[in-house]
């Protein structure tokens, strides 16, 4: 805010508040979940700064911030926008949790955190770390956008988990916590299409059918379902 900020151009302070503002809370967002508060007021000082406001005096803002956030070819200007990226930085960790099952960091937080089940299972538990509650919070969104691969079927619960586009219809009385395996004809290596005809409506029934079952042998999976790039989830958050 000293005299060198008057004559720095619209550009320019784009390039500063991407490259160096918001650029400076990227490794503290990878491990703790910010409180709303602090990612407001970091916000309202880049919204301030953007406008060309200093401390005394007061400028009109033309646009909302939110605004500003959406990418150039939807209207604004390509800012971040904290909050996802906060929960998207630490989601990334999250999902670390659930496929890099040999790495010194799933060893240490599965025998801390969740030594009998996986991590989409985990609970709070008793005196949790901060960091503990932020991989928690992040989970929602992976469950919000993710959804179960199935291979042997073991691990996926037909009624409990989301492993089709829409919640499983059934024509009559099921088990709840009835296993996607119960529905494979293991002699064949298909569906058991008379159990599914007889157990679920019409549009279940033809979901059902119309996945492959070519990874028998291997394990069910979770995967990331709200972009084309799976191996690297929440790209289309972290510009």
């Amino acid at each position: 805010m000293g005299w060198k900020e008057k004559f720095i151009s619209k550009a320019g302070r784009e390039i500063l508040i991407k490259t160096v503002a918001q650029a400076i809370s990227t490794y503290s967002m990878s491990i703790f979940k910010l409180p709303n508060s602090i990612c407001d007021n970091i916000n309202s000082l880049l919204a301030k700064y953007w406008w060309g406001q200093t401390q005394a005096e007061r400028k009109l803002h033309w646009i909302n911030w939110r605004k500003l956030c959406m990418a150039k070819k939807g209207g604004g200007m390509g800012f971040r926008d904290l909050h996802a990226f906060n929960l998207a930085m630490l989601a990334k960790q999250a999902w670390r949790l659930i496929h890099e099952n040999h790495s010194l960091f799933y060893r240490v937080y599965k025998a801390r955190y969740f030594p009998n089940c996986s991590f989409m299972f985990a609970e709070l538990g008793n005196n949790p770390s901060f960091v503990w509650r932020s991989l928690l919070a992040a989970r929602d969104l992976i469950r919000e956008g993710s959804r179960w691969q199935v291979g042997d079927g073991r691990s996926i619960g037909v009624f409990t988990h989301r492993w089709l586009t829409h919640t499983p219809v059934p024509l009559n009385d099921a088990p709840p916590d009835m296993k996607v395996c119960e529905l494979i004809d293991h002699d064949s290596r298909q569906w058991d299409r008379g159990k599914i005809d007889a157990m679920f409506s019409p549009q279940t029934r033809n979901e059902i059918m119309s996945l492959s079952l070519n990874n028998l042998n291997s394990q069910d999976s979770v995967c990331w379902m709200e972009t084309e790039h799976k191996n690297s989830p929440f790209g289309q958050l972290i510009r």
